[in-house]
């Protein structure tokens, strides 16, 4: 489920692509950085417990391994850049996945997962694995059902507390896989949505680096799934709203081959 918005992130690194565009407001909105404050004496729920009231939210891990594939269409608006771009998104069990994003300038980016492990393809065509913590957390994330695996892919996580961001409750837990990215992740106290994530690809700095948001949850077949996905970071805000997603349908090899680097 959190592909698409960990396919942005990844767009967000020092790339230049994005030309002249700024974050506005970033400073003010990341700059929340500080470790989450206990509330009270109330004991806090452990991150596994968490995790398995946020797979009963989302529609319960027997609907969701009922699905196989999920082909995903969608509207692309960056902030600072005029008109609208688009994203598709195609995704077939146990792991692989192919994404496409068309930004409103006309710039083509993709990135995906396969046996071989995640790749990307950059606005010159040039086609390269991905490295280091952006491999381990594609990795992870590539799970199909990774949004009711949770505990599994973040054995480790801790619950470290509640705080109020964005105007919800929410619980906070700190996870990340092995080599990956270190994260706070955001679960609603009142009807446990993940509805954020902050990443810290600085692990020197106290404020993430790039804010993930996940909100408009919506049922379908038998799944709740957020239609809208924004990323926040150094070099652009970009919200994904979807208005197409299909499951259980045919995706072919074909498309979701890794591309080969374009000739100049």
């Amino acid at each position: 489920m959190k592909r698409v918005a960990l396919l942005l992130a990844v767009l967000l690194l020092p790339g230049a692509w994005l030309g002249s565009v700024s974050g506005s407001g970033l400073c003010a909105s990341l700059g929340q950085g500080s470790a989450p404050a206990a509330q009270g004496e109330t004991k806090l729920p452990a991150a596994q417990e968490i995790f398995d009231h946020y797979t009963q939210a989302i529609g319960g891990r027997e609907a969701w391994q009922k699905l196989n594939s999920r082909v995903s269409r969608g509207t692309v608006r960056v902030v600072g850049m005029d008109g609208t771009g688009t994203i598709l998104v195609y995704e077939r069990a146990p792991n692989q996945q192919f994404s496409t994003l068309t930004l409103p300038n006309g710039i083509v980016l993709r990135e995906g997962f396969d046996e071989k492990g995640g790749w990307e393809q950059d606005a010159d065509g040039k086609v390269k694995g991905l490295e280091g913590a952006r491999a381990a957390d594609t990795r992870a994330e590539a799970d199909f059902y990774s949004e009711v695996n949770l505990g599994k892919i973040y054995p480790h996580a801790k619950t470290i507390g509640q705080r109020t961001a964005d105007g919800r409750l929410a619980y906070v837990i700190e996870a990340s896989v092995a080599g990956g990215t270190p994260r706070w992740l955001y679960f609603d106290a009142e009807n446990w949505l993940h509805f954020r994530t902050d990443m810290f690809e600085n692990a020197l700095s106290p404020s993430p680096t790039t804010v993930l948001r996940y909100d408009d949850y919506r049922d379908v077949d038998g799944i709740k799934f957020p239609y809208r996905d924004s990323v926040e970071g150094p070099g652009a805000n970009i919200t994904v709203r979807f208005t197409v997603l299909r499951h259980n349908v045919t995706v072919t090899d074909d498309e979701l081959a890794r591309p080969v680097t374009a000739s100049n």
